[in-house]
This record gives C-alpha cells, sequence and structure tokens, in this order.
C-alpha cells in the first residue's frame, strides 16, 4: 500500500524553466509544421509520442497531437516530461 505522499513523489517533477522551454519548442514547432518527440509519463512508465502538435488548450492544460499516422491524442500539460525535436 502506498500513501498520496509517496505516489506524488514518484511522479516527474518538472521545473518552470523545463516547462517554459518545452512550451518554446512547442510554439515553434507549430510556426513551421514540424514534428515533435514528446515524452509522455503514464502509470510509472515513460512513452514516446512523435507528431504535430495541433492546438494548445490552455484552459484545459492540453495538448491535440496529432500522430503521424493520423491518430489524434489528447495529452495532459503536466503529463509531459520531454520535448525533443525529430
Amino acid at each position: 500500500m502506498m500513501l498520496p505522499e509517496h505516489v506524488a513523489r514518484l511522479n516527474p517533477i518538472i521545473d518552470e524553466q523545463q516547462a517554459e522551454e518545452f512550451e518554446a519548442a512547442i510554439a515553434y514547432a507549430m510556426s513551421v509544421n514540424k514534428p515533435l518527440i514528446f515524452s509522455i509519463y503514464e502509470s510509472g512508465v515513460v512513452n514516446q509520442l512523435k507528431g504535430f502538435t495541433q492546438y494548445i488548450n490552455y484552459e484545459k492544460k492540453m495538448l491535440h497531437i496529432k500522430e503521424l499516422s493520423d491518430d489524434i491524442h489528447f495529452v495532459l500539460l503536466d503529463d509531459i516530461v520531454g520535448v525533443s525535436y525529430d
């Protein structure tokens, strides 16, 4: 059994500077229609997603990402632990 405090410590912590770098990379990639590789933390595992950011929903703190296979993913900004160019 794990206490909520322990579970919270397992989640990766992104500092403000990293979050700003992610946002800058996403904004640039959107402006030139370039795909990104997103590292997304899900249930204790970091998964990779490669695709184009179609929309940033600031109200819900969520990205709409179109994968190269044309699948659409909705990713919470808080779940993103890495962003890089292809």
